[in-house]
């Protein structure tokens, strides 16, 4: 596989950085210390890069972006903010899969205003009782002539109090199991919903909500899909989303290798750079021999994609690793801060915080533990 990026690919990835370094950095520690939601304003800076609708097509009035390049526009995004990243790829995939599954006038109402940031979207398939068994749905939508009535709660949903519009999966027939889940375009102008958002260890800018739908009626020109399709709808992007929460975490790692070697050459202790001393210089290159690690997998499944090749395991495999390596190089980074590490003066602490949910997005390490050993063994510990 070749592995050297292009010059345009090149090109995005330096302009992004120094973008990221001087408009979007400065303010992620005010807004996280504080626990500010993160304003449109803010979103609306994103909009030139193309960070929704990146891998939609130019004449749909997408970017026309392969995934190796959104991938590492999604890096820098994440190295610069983890609260911002996941509010954006979230309404990503939520513009993605009305392009791919969505009528004509759903495309119509709704991909350019996601695509220039004007609306947000969330993907609403988490349950108090539904987590890692997406085919358990127990939101129930009941047809009710030219409407659906959804009735149930989603729970831990990105954006959910905010999002303009909810990608919402609800089951038609509960009868029918996975076959009667059924997907939903939820507008928060024009339908009746409860939100409350849930205080997190991470993330702080960013929100994740319970959404409760008590006899929410929707247009049936909101379905998205027909019956039935919409396990196959949530599940259709995940090697995809697995590839973007690998770099999104791998950014996050970069921070953290960033942070520490500036620190190690500042600070002095004895008389000289705490980064002269054999033990930092060993933890620096275990941080960075992790991340080079985590990075290589992650190039390797969104290249698999971009070529349309099966990566269920190494899509797995990289964003079980990322996730992982992460956690290991950002809690190496506060040892290297020493006592500052663990106080909110330097960013470090942070990146831990952040990079700990994205063990559980896209599917939890256990679950991908699973998912590995199922594509090796062909034997499924699944039920």
């Amino acid at each position: 596989m070749f592995l050297e990026l292009t010059e345009e690919q090149r090109m995005i990835k330096d302009t992004l950085r120094k973008f990221m370094d001087r408009e979007i950095i400065p303010l992620a520690n005010e807004y996280e210390q504080e626990r500010k939601i993160i304003t449109r304003d803010i979103l609306k800076k994103l909009e030139p890069f193309g960070y929704v609708g990146a891998e939609i097509p130019e004449e749909a009035g997408g970017f026309g972006l392969d995934t190796v390049t959104y991938c590492l526009m999604v890096e820098e995004l994440g190295r610069a903010w983890g609260a911002l990243r996941t509010m954006v790829t979230v309404s990503n995939l939520v513009t993605s899969l009305i392009y791919k599954f969505g009528t004509k006038e759903q495309r119509e109402r709704f991909l350019q205003p996601l695509i220039h940031l004007d609306y947000l979207g969330a993907f609403a398939l988490t349950e108090p009782n539904v987590g890692s068994d997406a085919s358990s749905v127990e939101t129930i939508a009941r047809r009710d002539g030219d409407d659906y009535i959804l009735n149930g709660t989603k729970t831990l949903i990105t954006n959910g109090s905010i999002a303009d519009v909810i990608c919402v999966f609800a089951t038609v027939d509960r009868q029918k199991g996975a076959k009667g889940i059924t997907a939903f375009l939820v507008e928060k102008d024009k339908a009746t919903y409860l939100t409350s958002d849930i205080p997190k260890m991470g993330m702080h800018s960013s929100v994740v909500s319970e959404v409760v739908f008590e006899d929410c009626r929707i247009p049936a020109s909101n379905r998205l899909g027909e019956e039935g399709e919409g396990l196959k709808i949530a599940l259709s992007g995940l090697n995809v989303g697995r590839c973007i929460v690998a770099f999104g975490v791998i950014g996050i790692a970069q921070a953290c290798v960033d942070a520490a070697i500036r620190y190690a050459t500042e600070r002095r202790q004895f008389g000289r750079p705490i980064g002269s001393f054999q033990l930092i210089q060993a933890t620096i290159t275990d941080m960075v021999m992790e991340l080079d690690a985590a990075r290589l997998l992650a190039f390797r499944a969104a290249s698999m994609v971009d070529r349309g090749v099966k990566c269920s395991l190494e899509a797995s495999l990289a964003k079980l690793y990322a996730t992982e390596a992460t956690l290991r190089i950002a809690n190496k980074a506060i040892q290297v801060h020493g006592g500052y590490g663990y106080t909110q003066e330097y960013p470090v602490e942070r990146y831990f915080r952040d990079a700990r949910h994205l063990t559980m997005a896209e599917g939890t390490s256990e679950i991908q533990r699973l998912i590995i050993g199922r594509e090796l063994l062909g034997l499924s510990a699944f039920v």
